[in-house]
């Protein structure tokens, strides 16, 4: 970039302009339009200046309470004379959507994005103004996995082809032949299925590993599960962030994901720092965004989009950070800041794990004990407490069960220790407006903050957790779990 951004959004000459660049379908083909909130012009490409750059407001949030969420805002368009009526019949859903901030004086490549992701619809709230609804590249996610069904002529032709990732134990196969007695764990190639059981006996098989499929070699007496490794498009991924980059690219609606559309190296800092196994296995009409939120959640972390539009696994965790931003007084207009919300103390946590994908309970055979027991349970857990914070608050209710698709015990209790550490102590959500300077910060950043109220005398660690930018007057309202 040629131009300095920092001292630019300081600088009081500045003529700020807003561009909007977006996709839409007009007729059955897509174009792009050119909108801008002042004259604009980059060479022979004229904007349409339409953009009401004070209803550019991008509002990015982490989830404290474990629920997906996904960045989101509005544009509003002038639209005093009906001139862009027609606009509304257009298709604009899942369209691409770029908006960048810079000076009517540079050119076009000086301009700084602020928001990357697509267009959630469009409508109209008065006869002077349409307004595009916009969220995160998230939103092409929230699909169904597969409508792939098996086809054929057998009883089981209308069911869907199950999806294996990852490791599974004792999942249900789907009765692809029987006349053959082949069934199918997978649409595409596995790495192994590692046993097959009837009723919990093991039995021999064939594989056709190519196909995600076994064979039996006799006719089975009871329910028929496995045990199977599963998706392997040339290597075999078992880590969080390997999985939900594998689904979000190839599985899913027509408007997918891609490599462009990941922080390739964020991800991969991520997967060196948690590489726990895990495992997922689908057999109903599941929505991708919400299969990829649990194997994220599996691992402490959750999906969420930059603001360039970039994929990022982000954990909600507070951590001493030598040479951190530093968020002071004088950093957040006087008035402002409030404590938005108090997380509750909690000092259990029992995490489960080692999922059991067909729970059979009094299985009627030969088998062990240990082992009949083993199935008949749909979950192994760990549990993490602190007993001095456990009698302070008096907590004497049931830990707090969270479902995960780990695999390692080892995993699980590294993941219910961490939940204890983050809930055990006092923790709140500080809001407040700030500066120009703090456009800067990133959602999930680890910052210090210094204030003269709130415990925050001396300076407390803490994680941004949410950010909304007024690009009009360059504020930014920001949201810090200390």
């Amino acid at each position: 970039m040629a131009v300095d951004f920092p001292a630019w959004l300081d600088d009081s000459s500045a003529i700020r302009c807003v561009l909007v660049e977006v996709v839409t379908n007009v007729s059955g083909s897509n174009i792009t339009r050119y909108l801008s909130s002042k004259v604009y012009s980059n060479g022979s490409q004229i904007y349409d200046p339409i953009v009401n750059a004070d209803s550019v407001q991008l509002i990015e949030r982490m989830s404290i309470d474990g629920q997906p969420s996904m960045s989101f805002g509005d544009i509003e368009l002038y639209n005093l004379d009906g001139s862009i009526d027609s606009w509304l019949f257009d298709i604009w859903v899942n369209k691409s959507i770029n908006v960048y901030i810079g000076d009517v004086r540079w050119i076009r490549s000086d301009f700084v994005t602020i928001f990357s992701g697509v267009v959630d619809d469009i409508d109209s709230r008065s006869e002077g103004s349409i307004n595009l609804k916009i969220r995160d590249k998230l939103q092409r996610l929230n699909t169904p996995m597969t409508e792939a069904k098996l086809g054929g002529t057998t009883v089981n032709k209308n069911e869907l082809i199950p999806l294996c990732f990852g490791e599974c134990f004792n999942v249900t196969p789907l009765l692809s032949n029987p006349a053959t007695l082949e069934f199918q764990v997978h649409s595409g190639a596995i790495e192994d299925v590692i046993e097959v059981r009837d009723n919990g006996v093991p039995v021999s098989i064939t594989k056709n590993l190519a196909a995600g499929k076994f064979t039996l070699t006799n006719q089975p007496f009871g329910q028929v599960t496995t045990s199977i490794q599963g998706d392997k498009p040339s290597l075999w991924n078992t880590t969080v962030s390997k999985i939900i980059q594998r689904i979000a690219t190839v599985f899913g609606g027509t408007e997918k994901l891609t490599t462009a559309d990941f922080d390739t190296a964020q991800l991969a800092s991520f997967d060196t720092a948690n590489p726990m196994p895990i495992g997922v296995y689908l057999t109903s009409r599941e929505n991708t965004l919400s299969v990829c939120n649990s194997i994220a959640n599996s691992a402490g972390s959750q999906l969420v989009m930059s603001r360039l539009g970039k994929l990022q696994l982000l954990k909600l965790e507070i951590s001493p950070l030598v040479g951190a931003f530093t968020v002071d007084e004088n950093d957040i207009i006087r008035g402002s800041l409030s404590i938005s919300a108090k997380l509750p103390i909690k000092a259990a946590f029992k995490v489960n794990f080692d999922k059991n994908w067909t729970v059979q309970p009094g299985l009627q055979t030969g088998i062990p004990k240990t082992h009949k027991d083993m199935y008949a349970l749909e979950y192994v857990s760990v549990t993490a407490q602190d007993g001095t914070v456990k009698t302070a608050y008096s907590l004497d209710s049931e830990p707090i069960a969270v479902d995960t698709l780990l695999l390692k015990e080892s995993d699980a209790t590294t993941e219910a220790n961490r939940l204890v550490n983050l809930y055990k102590q006092p923790r709140f959500v500080v809001a407040f407006t700030g500066a120009p300077r703090l456009i800067q910060l990133a959602l999930g950043q680890q910052i210090k903050i210094k204030y003269p109220r709130f415990g925050m005398d001396s300076i407390k660690d803490g994680q941004v957790i949410g950010l909304s930018v007024n690009w009009a007057n360059l504020t930014t309202k920001v949201e810090v779990i200390i």
